[in-house]
């Protein structure tokens, strides 16, 4: 009996996505990320303060290549009034909340596996990682993904001149990831967190 309860649950775990509930793009595939000593799991709320630099990614699905990745960092859950008037709300990227947008915290390339699963790279990313600071104390999802990066992959022009590159820009608001999606298709893997400024 407990050996098929424990079964069931493996079976369930492994077919929960692993993506916020009603974002895009999507995946039941587990990203691992480690903060410190914070091993990241769905939904777990972690203070703004233990963020602060950027975590170790690792691979949990053990299907992975000998290629290239590309890991995203993003926020569900920014005020579309931080950006923009309520006439202009239709135009947004739609966060996880009515009158929510998304905001791009990093985008490295270029990253491979070592011999410990662990991603790595040693090339500038093209928006390099922001610790996340909510500003308000509304609970704010951060989410993981990790995308191929195919050998022929050429970043958006804008991109590849460095729109995203300054952290304070406001490029990196509303964020449309359907570009990366068209070009290197479902996220490999994902995983996410909840933060505020408590």
């Amino acid at each position: 009996m407990l050996k098929s309860i424990i079964s069931l649950s493996l079976l369930c775990a492994s077919t929960l996505a692993q993506t916020p509930v009603h974002s895009w793009p999507t995946t039941h595939k587990h990203l691992g990320v480690i903060y410190e000593d914070i091993n990241v799991t769905l939904n777990l709320w972690i203070n703004s303060k233990d963020v602060s630099s950027q975590p170790i990614v690792y691979d949990t699905t053990h299907d992975s290549h000998h290629g290239h990745y590309m890991i995203f960092l993003i926020d569900w859950m920014i005020p579309a009034s931080d950006m923009s008037t309520p006439d202009q709300y239709d135009t947004l990227v739609p966060g996880l909340a009515v009158n929510t947008t998304n905001r791009l915290h990093w985008w490295g390339g270029n990253f491979t596996l070592n011999g410990r699963g662990v991603f790595v790279n040693e090339s500038d990313a093209v928006s390099p990682y922001t610790a996340p600071r909510p500003r308000d104390s509304t609970n704010h999802t951060y989410a993981f993904y990790l995308f191929d990066q195919p050998e022929h992959y050429k970043l958006p022009v804008k991109a590849a001149d460095g729109l995203y590159y300054d952290q304070i820009t406001d490029a990196r608001f509303n964020f449309s990831m359907v570009p990366i999606v068209q070009a290197v298709g479902k996220p490999l893997a994902a995983t996410y967190f909840i933060s505020n400024n408590a």
